[in-house]
C-alpha cells in the first residue's frame, strides 16, 4: 500500500523545519537555493546532510565543487528565502538589492553575512534517492549570531512565538 502524494504532503507539512540557503561556487559562479531538508548526522566528526533536487543547477555545482555552505536564516529573512527558491534569476544580486551582504569563506564559498548561523562543509559522501541527491558534508567552520530562527510549516514561513513565562 502506498500513500498518495497529497496525503504525504499534508502530513510532512506539519513537521516544522528550519530554513536555510545552500550556497556553493563552481567555475567561479555562485549558486544557491532555499532548503529545509538539512539535518545533523554526527558530532564526531561534525557532519550534516542536505537534500537537493538533482535537476537544480546548484546540485550540479555542489557535486563539481565538492563543498557547500549552509546559511541558517533568521526570522527577518523570509523574503531572502523566497528569492533563493526561485529559478533563473540572479539570486545574489537580488539579495544584495534587499540589503543582504555576502562574504567569501576561507575556501571561497558565498556566506550570508547576517545569517543566524553558517556551516562551511566539504562533501564527504553523497547518495541519490529518487529525485534528490543527499550530500553529506563534513563541517569545517561555523559562525553563529543571536537572533530568532525562521521556520517552515504547512507551506509557509513562520516565526516562533516567545516562550510563555
Amino acid at each position: 500500500m502506498t500513500v498518495d502524494e497529497s496525503s504525504y504532503r499534508a502530513a510532512i507539512g506539519r513537521f516544522l523545519t528550519g530554513v536555510t540557503l545552500v550556497t556553493t561556487r563552481s567555475a567561479d559562479i555562485a549558486q544557491g537555493l532555499t532548503a529545509n531538508s538539512v539535518a545533523s548526522v554526527s558530532l564526531q566528526p561534525p557532519t550534516l546532510l542536505v537534500c537537493v533536487n538533482r535537476s537544480s543547477t546548484t546540485c550540479e555545482a555542489i557535486a563539481h565543487a565538492a563543498q557547500f555552505c549552509i546559511n541558517i536564516l533568521s526570522a527577518e529573512q523570509a523574503e531572502l528565502a523566497r528569492v533563493f527558491s526561485s529559478r533563473g534569476s540572479d539570486k545574489f544580486a537580488e539579495s544584495a538589492a534587499l540589503g543582504h551582504a555576502w562574504l567569501d569563506t576561507e575556501s571561497g564559498l558565498p556566506r550570508l553575512a547576517d545569517a543566524l548561523a553558517t556551516l562551511e562543509c566539504r562533501v564527504s559522501d553523497y547518495s541519490d534517492a529518487r529525485s534528490h541527491r543527499i550530500f553529506f558534508g563534513e563541517v569545517l567552520r561555523v559562525t553563529t549570531t543571536d537572533a530568532e530562527p525562521l521556520g517552515y510549516y504547512r507551506g509557509g514561513f513562520r516565526q516562533l512565538a516567545a516562550p510563555r513565562s
